[in-house]
């Protein structure tokens, strides 16, 4: 027999798990999403307007050089696919980023990205 839980009662589990810290895929995408576009602009490059996929694969609590794991800071890798240029393959990067909770919202840092 399937037990009914109000939507009340999970109210408060859900707003504490949006505020836990750890950035969610959708706040990691659009974070990376506007990076990458800014730096392919840069180049030469407006085509690129957003991932064809996009995955979080985890986060840790980041911890500066010697010093205490800073609170509302975490390292998170990620897997990109997307389209350089117009016609060619699509490429698939593993990447690293920090993202920071500030009073204007999350930011990202980028920490490096590979081609898988």
């Amino acid at each position: 027999m399937r037990r009914f839980v109000p939507f009340a009662a999970l109210l408060p589990a859900l707003l504490l798990a949006a505020c836990s810290g750890e950035p969610s895929e959708g706040d990691m995408r659009k974070l990376v999403e506007a990076h990458t576009r800014r730096t392919l602009e840069r180049q030469g490059n407006a085509a690129f307007r957003a991932f064809d996929d996009f995955r979080k694969q985890g986060c840790v609590e980041a911890k500066p050089k010697g010093g205490p794991v800073e609170s509302g800071q975490y390292d998170c890798y990620y897997a990109a696919t997307f389209r350089p240029q117009p016609g060619q393959p699509p490429l698939t990067v593993n990447g690293k980023g920090r993202f920071r909770h500030t009073e204007k919202g999350m930011t990202f840092e980028d920490l490096g990205a590979q081609p898988r």
